[in-house]
């Protein structure tokens, strides 16, 4: 058994991964531990300290529903930045990460928790302090908006996984959870994002420093 930050004994549980995580090197490492003190997009997708979410489904959808928001305005602004600099920081690390999307995952999890109206109703959710932080994604330059794909996407890869998506589907199982539906391989997928993260280190080794900065200044 091995202790860990959720006191549980399995190997790939979100706890264990998350610890190990931090001991690594190089810009993954550098990057993991500057959002370490103010995760809470991770934090509350894996349901850390929020037992209140786990008393009513729409509570929890309208959780989610903030991170769908934050997470289609990341993807569309990804898109965007490929296609206005096709060699640029994001198309590197889109290059790298080529099958990594969650918006879909998000948008099927809503529907089955709000219905046909599910628009509507994450609309309704949707905070100011969400709305400011998709403000400033579609404002956001190349090292802004790779910070942010390490912070929203890591709370997936990193923070989710099969473990995470198994104990909520226990708490919901009306819902089958799609947002955790990244991959069929979790740890190869986790192997990637870390590897595409420490590659960005070392080929621009100059951005080092300002994608720890920025990761921090946009973690919370």
């Amino acid at each position: 058994r091995h202790k860990n930050s959720c006191n549980c004994s399995e190997q790939n549980c979100p706890g264990a991964v998350m610890d190990k995580a931090l001991k690594e090197k190089g810009l993954y490492g550098r990057m993991m531990k500057s959002i370490r003190t103010s995760h809470s997009i991770g934090n509350t997708i894996r349901m850390i300290k929020l037992p209140l979410i786990f008393t009513d489904a729409r509570l929890y959808g309208g959780a989610i529903a903030n991170f769908y928001w934050l997470t289609a305005t990341l993807e569309q602004c990804l898109e965007q930045a490929t296609a206005k600099e096709p060699h640029g920081l994001v198309s590197e690390l889109r290059s790298m990460l080529p099958s990594l999307s969650a918006t879909a995952g998000y948008e099927a999890d809503l529907a089955e928790l709000f219905g046909t109206e599910w628009q509507q109703e994450a609309a309704k959710s949707r905070t100011a302090a969400t709305a400011a932080y998709c403000a400033i994604l579609e404002t956001a330059g190349q090292d802004e908006l790779v910070a942010a794909a390490f912070i929203l996407y890591g709370a997936l890869v990193v923070g989710g996984g099969k473990a995470t998506q198994r104990k909520v589907r226990k708490i919901f199982p009306a819902c089958q959870h799609k947002l955790f539906d990244l991959s069929d391989d979790i740890v190869e997928l986790r192997r990637q994002f870390k590897e595409s993260f420490s590659q960005l280190g070392k080929s621009h080794a100059d951005m080092e420093e300002t994608l720890v900065n920025q990761a921090a200044r946009l973690r919370s």
